[in-house]
């Protein structure tokens, strides 16, 4: 097997769909979660190379909030998150570099209302990671973010942890 050169298929780079997107998909799914999940459920389809190709992963929480994601690093499927309630819903296409959301109000079965929200620029998307670490500093303190990226990281490790996959380098 000869061992691909770029980062996506390389298991000596950290290559797979976890660490490529999952950290994407995660924080998505974290930011609409009031807490961390308590159970994680997950399946893995490993590329030849060891790294893993795509999988489906089930977060859950004490207030029995649930996020289903799919990660894959060949099938094509399109960067959206949506979130489901039950008044409606919100889907965001691009996502991370998304600039609007698409919200659907459903008062009943037969009766629908959309709106559409706009906001920033996804040229400016790590400019506004540089103004919130600034701000976070200047501060002194932040808003949640850092533990809501500790919860990102417990979680991908605990999928990762749960495929039984390590890295040469862990």
């Amino acid at each position: 097997m000869m061992i691909p050169k770029n980062r996506f298929f390389n298991k000596d780079l950290a290559g797979g769909a976890l660490l490529d997107i999952g950290g994407y998909a995660t924080a998505f799914a974290r930011t609409f979660l009031d807490e961390a999940p308590e159970s994680i459920l997950t399946t893995v389809k490993f590329f030849e190379t060891g790294v893993d190709e795509q999988s489906g992963i089930i977060l859950k929480n004490t207030q029995d909030q649930m996020v289903v994601m799919a990660l894959s690093m060949r099938a094509k499927q399109p960067k959206r998150g949506v979130v489901s309630g039950t008044k409606g819903y919100v889907e965001i296409n691009q996502y991370p570099r998304a600039t609007t959301a698409e919200i659907t109000y459903t008062a009943s079965a037969h009766e629908e209302t959309h709106e559409t929200m706009t906001a920033g620029s996804s040229d400016d998307a790590l400019k506004y990671e540089v103004q919130d670490m600034q701000r976070y500093i200047e501060q002194g303190h932040d808003d949640g973010q850092l533990q809501m990226s500790h919860d990102i990281a417990h979680i991908l490790t605990s999928v990762r942890t749960s495929w039984g996959m390590k890295y040469p380098f862990d």
